[in-house]
């Protein structure tokens, strides 16, 4: 699901680019240039924005390439790794991971699910590879800062071992996530059901996320 998410992503944002480079012709669909008007008026070359789709789209892989330094991503076997036979006490039933691309860029995923009786905790690890726009969608909340809380929980942002975070817990029916952003490449997702808020904690601790910053 994380990855089909981060494709649907990248093409609207391609779209939305686009259509804001001046794409779109016109309602009609037949217009044409207005005599006086010049090609940059129109979104054409003289003004240095693209002119088309495809243009657009190679704007839009520099933007998702960040400083434009091309990193390679760690394998996601590697990735696996990481995630333990027992996590907070649950026994693991499902590991898996993959390696996907779109537009130019990779990504790398490992997943564990964990159970025990009617508890469930399902761990993530995603490596986009430093790719600065792609990052951004999928951990927005490491750009701002969240404190909310009432009768039935609280979300948050946070730091967990010196890492920027977001944990949300919902007390009624003990639910909650906790995600943290390591090394700028690396996002770490806890989201879990019927389940303490403690056990957020000594799932984290165990997984060491400090090993993801030596990773490369």
């Amino acid at each position: 699901m994380t990855t089909q998410k981060l494709i649907i992503a990248c093409l609207s944002f391609c779209f939305l680019f686009w259509q804001g480079c001046g794409g779109s012709s016109g309602t009609d669909g037949n217009a044409k240039d207005a005599p006086g008007q010049s090609a940059a008026e129109n979104g054409g070359g003289a003004s240095g924005e693209p002119k088309n789709i495809e243009e657009a789209m190679n704007e839009v892989q520099k933007a998702l390439q960040g400083d434009g330094e091309k990193k390679e991503v760690v394998d996601f076997r590697e990735l696996k790794k990481l995630l333990p036979g027992k996590l907070a006490g649950l026994e693991r039933t499902a590991h898996s991971g993959e390696k996907a691309g779109a537009m130019g860029f990779n990504m790398s995923t490992a997943k564990a699910e964990y159970r025990d009786g009617d508890k469930e905790l399902e761990a993530v690890i995603v490596d986009f590879a430093g790719v600065g726009a792609a990052l951004m969608g999928m951990a927005a909340w490491a750009t701002v800062e969240i404190d909310r809380e009432d009768e039935n929980g609280y979300e948050r942002t946070t730091t967990v071992e010196g890492y920027k975070a977001f944990e949300k817990f919902n007390s009624r029916n003990k639910s909650g996530e906790l995600s943290v952003l390591v090394g700028d490449r690396f996002i770490v997702t806890l989201k879990g059901r019927n389940i303490e808020e403690a056990d957020f904690k000594k799932a984290i601790e165990q997984l060491e996320v400090r090993k993801l910053a030596r990773m490369e």
